[in-house]
């Protein structure tokens, strides 16, 4: 079929952007009628500068950015809209090889993420004694999904940003030659930084995103929603796209293919072994040492590319939690719906229909409450879902939205 629409999409080095690469590489693009256009950005910011700017349709975006987006804060492109997941799961928490040692004299039992925040926060007091300045970890954006984990998980231990710990905004590309450098003392972000950090002999892996929130959303595409209201069809058919390339990144006999297409230079540029940890979920915690990681990186099944507006909430509850947003929005049922509606499951369930696959019934769904696969209601049968645990148990009600006791 030839190509009548375009799309141009930015995206930056982490290995959720797999979905798209291989929409574009495998042809999955073109069977749908669409042309499209992958440009490679640094970082988050680099992708926003360039949206700013007119050059791009939509991007591979952190979750929670479009719900930001939707509650109009500081620095971000109004509007912002996300009508597919495209990748849960895939991240990594790196420290420095000294980090490491001091969290296990501490008593950090790794991947377990409790234990992590206990052990980081015996640290923190003993540099604070010690008249040491805090421990520097970095993310790539301070409104991005690792912001929120990393907080939820320090706010474990109590931990406290700039008292305890201090969060930098790095590009995922530049963290370990940072931690290298001893300019940062960690860092949690998307593969495959992690492992090469490892591997390199820098770096150890202390626990994953899949032990904090299993199954949690990462990465996004992200759209206008004028743009979409405008080109329906050509986003129905690029979601069409990339719900079968996640299908095809899903399948085992495709994964060492599909680390070589990511290692390209004008992709990851980085070598295919540092990249099938994440796709294979044996993830490297030392240079001699693996951590099996079930669902660690998830592009298919289980309604994974599903924009769940319970998710949305979530952000949106843990932008309240930490000031990001004003106060008074905690009781606006105006901030509530832009925060829901910046998750769109009805532009997904439409896009999905013609291909036949299951789709969740509901918009939301309580978080947390599925510590292993479950059936459930679905537009088509045969749909599981989860787990979807927090690492401490909590559960977050999208009903009974209260930011002062909720996860």
């Amino acid at each position: 079929m030839s190509a009548s629409k375009s799309f141009k999409a930015g995206f930056s080095p982490t290995i959720d952007c797999a979905v798209l690469v291989v929409a574009a590489e495998k042809g999955f693009a073109t069977d749908e009628g669409l042309s499209l256009e992958l440009v490679k950005k640094a970082s988050a910011r680099e992708l926003l500068a360039g949206w700013d700017k007119g050059e791009l349709h939509g991007l591979h975006l952190s979750a929670s950015l479009p719900v930001a987006s939707a509650l109009g804060l500081p620095d971000l492109p109004a509007d912002l809209i996300a009508p597919f997941v495209l990748a849960t799961g895939g991240a990594t928490f790196a420290v420095s090889q000294i980090v490491h040692d001091d969290l296990v004299e501490q008593g950090m039992k790794i991947p377990d993420p409790g234990t992590v925040a206990r052990a980081l926060a015996r640290v923190a007091a003993s540099r604070q004694t010690a008249g040491l300045k805090p421990l520097k970890l970095a993310v790539e954006h301070p409104l991005a999904v690792s912001m929120f984990e990393l907080r939820y998980l320090l706010d474990n231990a109590r931990l406290r940003l700039e008292r305890d710990i201090t969060l930098v905004e790095v590009a995922p590309a530049a963290m370990p030659q940072m931690l290298e450098a001893v300019e940062i003392d960690g860092f949690y972000v998307a593969e495959p930084y992690g492992t090469a950090a490892v591997l390199r002999g820098t770096a150890r892996i202390i626990t994953t995103k899949s032990h904090i929130w299993q199954n949690a959303p990462e990465k996004v595409l992200a759209v206008s929603r004028d743009w979409a209201g405008a080109e329906p069809a050509t986003l129905e058919a690029l979601l069409r796209a990339l719900y079968r390339a996640g299908e095809w990144c899903a399948i085992n006999a495709n994964i060492e293919e599909l680390a070589g297409i990511l290692a390209a230079p004008h992709y990851l540029d980085m070598e295919g072994d540092l990249i099938l940890p994440a796709l294979t979920g044996f993830i490297s915690h030392s240079p001699a040492r693996m951590l099996e990681c079930s669902g660690f990186f998830s592009t298919s099944g289980k309604a994974a590319n599903f924009p769940w507006q319970s998710q949305a909430l979530w952000f949106f509850s843990q932008m309240l939690r930490w000031n990001d947003c004003p106060p008074e929005f905690s009781g606006d049922v105006k901030a509530y719906e832009a925060a829901c509606e910046a998750f769109r499951p009805d532009i997904f369930r439409k896009a999905i229909k013609p291909l036949f696959a299951p789709v969740p019934s509901a918009n939301m769904k309580l978080e947390g409450t599925l510590h292993m696969p479950v059936d459930v209601g679905a537009s088509r049968s045969g749909l599981v879902l989860g787990p979807d645990a927090f690492f401490d148990g909590r559960v977050f009600d999208p009903e009974k939205f209260d930011t002062g006791s909720e996860s």
